[in-house]
């Protein structure tokens, strides 16, 4: 399809952004003959295979397994020192062995056990929204970090293209946005939020947020069904409710541990029904769901 083509055919891109996942966790049981059994998918295939084994701090490995979605005893470790370990470089191969996932894990949290959290894959019953997205559409099989750390410094780099931040903390840099990108191309488009939507964080961005471009998510099902096509934005941004704000008035759904995956997997499948009830509207868009980061 040719750029031309596809102004042609999409009228708008759709972008949802979760927090905190890996596609191991979400969705690596693709490829396992227990899960879906999907062997073009970058998943996994064999949790004897040793290509996957962590060894913990006393030396003794760990394997993936099945771990059922429920909450986390506390936040994973996701910050730069904890990527670092988890990335595991090897001065001698000179690449990146991927092995300390388990060893940063037991770091943070203080205790060894068998079973590390972050090992752990969900299955297709945990997930009654991905895992029906994920075999009707397309799935891409390779998610990458922009950046190796927290959450601030990824969310910069997918909405700004630039991060001055090392960590997440406070609030964020005033800096140029995908927002201001799209203002300055006569670009319709708007943002959604379940609850306060993350680049408030922005100081300049506070007069922008106030405007119409920043809606709450309750009114997206009424502007789905009634708003002019005209009027309808190119680009849409839908937020969840994140685990991190200060104030909450219903439970965070953005799927960032120690949070189940559960709320999250509500909040993915009423924007999808939302946005499907116009057949019109939807049959011109591109909907993307994504995370930011690992998580751990």
């Amino acid at each position: 399809m040719t750029p031309d083509e596809l102004k042609q055919k999409i009228g708008t891109i759709v972008v949802v952004m979760m927090e905190n996942r890996s596609f191991d966790n979400v969705l690596g049981y693709l490829r396992h003959p227990a899960g879906a059994n999907r062997p073009e998918v970058e998943g996994i295939e064999d949790f004897q295979n040793d290509r996957y084994v962590n060894k913990n701090t006393d030396g003794l490995a760990r394997r993936p397994f099945w771990r059922a979605d429920a909450p986390f005893s506390s936040d994973l470790p996701h910050n730069s020192g904890a990527v670092r370990e988890q990335l595991s470089w090897s001065s001698f191969s000179k690449l990146h062995l991927m092995d300390g996932f388990v060893r940063a894990f037991e770091d943070q949290c203080h205790s060894i056990v068998d079973d590390p959290p972050v090992m752990g894959l969900l299955q297709a019953k945990d997930l009654p929204a991905t895992a029906p997205l994920a075999e009707q559409y397309t799935v891409c099989d390779n998610w990458f970090a922009c950046v190796p750390t927290s959450t601030a410094p990824n969310r910069l780099m997918s909405m700004c293209g630039a991060t001055p931040l090392a960590e997440t903390g406070g609030l964020l840099p005033d800096q140029q946005t995908v927002y201001d990108w799209l203002l300055g191309h006569n670009v319709r488009w708007r943002v959604y939020a379940a609850r306060l939507p993350y680049f408030a964080l922005v100081p300049r961005m506070a007069p922008l947020v106030l405007t119409g471009h920043f809606k709450r998510l309750s009114d997206l099902k009424k502007d789905v069904m009634e708003e002019p096509a005209g009027d309808w934005p190119q680009v849409i941004f839908i937020e969840p409710d994140y685990y991190d704000c200060p104030v909450h008035f219903q439970p965070p759904c953005d799927n960032h541990a120690p949070l189940a995956m559960a709320p999250g997997e509500s909040f993915v499948k009423d924007v999808y029904q939302i946005l499907i009830a116009n057949v019109d509207k939807w049959s011109r868009s591109v909907f993307v769901l994504t995370y930011d980061e690992h998580g751990g």
